[in-house]
């Protein structure tokens, strides 16, 4: 993550109790798609996990939080973030500086998955299946468990390894539950500049260290990057057609490859189309089979064009 980002929206919450990028963002989607699209602007962002230099990269759109029981723009706007509470939260005296709140909260996710998974026995289907995808991408530097992948003792190490050992980035750092990915192509197409510094921030976030896999797990990435590509500046280097796989679900799962150029650094990229698809969640091994096919379409292609 870029810090700048970072910095400026905890100075957001220390100094205002909101995040202005967080409202501009849901301003100017709601006004662009002339329907609510609200960002959570009273809590902390997460651009990413905090394993920076981890060498499989996941990319998703947002976090999937809700924003409670808002019923109205004006409840939306009135929400504000709760600094004492969450410096009781993080141990932190209520005039830490911003560099401390930062550390505090960058600290919190260096235990978060063994406290979850592990102390709390909790189990999460979106983290879990992030572990089953990645499960037969070789050297993805993610210590994955093979065998039965519904036994409970797997699935903690999994749920676990996959959130510690990758990094997983969020082009928009904000929660909600509520974003319709349609209107963000058709916002995004309208008007670039409220979308492209998110994906720029991405991007930069991506090419500051070596990677082995980079995987956007979602078809609404295919139309943004050509969208950023077509209106902003050209990066798409190349962009393979979209390949199909049929025989582990009903309808056929899809994936491309694409390469980026940013910053004169190449960018081998897979798209996962149909990783958020409702017939996948709690198919676990049809989730592994899914990523199986991805990561033999993806090395292929880079075999290809050495």
């Amino acid at each position: 993550m870029t810090n700048s980002f970072l910095h400026k929206d905890f100075e957001d919450l220390l100094v205002n109790g909101k995040i202005t990028r967080a409202i501009s963002l849901s301003c100017d989607l709601t006004n662009l798609v002339k329907s609510p699209m609200y960002f959570n602007h009273f809590s902390e962002p997460h651009y990413s996990t905090f394993n920076q230099d981890a060498k499989t990269v996941f990319v998703h759109l947002n976090p999937g939080s809700s924003l409670g029981n808002i019923n109205s723009e004006d409840e939306y706007y009135a929400q504000t973030w709760d600094k004492q509470r969450n410096a009781d939260g993080y141990k932190l005296s209520s005039n830490a500086s911003i560099e401390e709140w930062i550390n505090a909260y960058s600290e919190s996710w260096k235990n978060y998955a063994h406290d979850r998974f592990v102390v709390k026995n909790e189990f999460d289907n979106f983290d879990y299946k992030q572990a089953c995808f990645l499960m037969h991408w070789e050297n993805s530097g993610i210590d994955l468990i093979k065998g039965n992948l519904k036994d409970r003792e797997i699935q903690q190490t999994n749920s676990v390894n996959v959130i510690n050992q990758k990094l997983q980035l969020e082009l928009f750092p904000y929660g909600s539950n509520t974003i319709d990915t349609n209107k963000i192509v058709k916002a995004f197409d309208l008007k670039p500049n409220i979308i492209a510094p998110y994906i720029e921030n991405l991007l930069d976030t991506i090419i500051a260290h070596p990677r082995k896999y980079v995987l956007f797990g979602s078809r609404v990435f295919s139309s943004l990057i050509k969208i950023y590509h077509q209106k902003v500046q050209a990066i798409i280097e190349i962009e393979e057609v979209e390949q199909k796989f049929t025989g582990i679900t009903k309808n056929s799962l899809a994936f491309s490859f694409v390469r980026l150029n940013w910053k004169n650094q190449q960018i081998n990229a897979g798209i996962a189309h149909s990783f958020p698809r409702r017939d996948l969640p709690n198919a676990y091994d049809k989730m592994a089979e899914y990523g199986k096919r991805c990561w033999e379409d993806f090395n292929n292609k880079l075999n290809s064009l050495k």
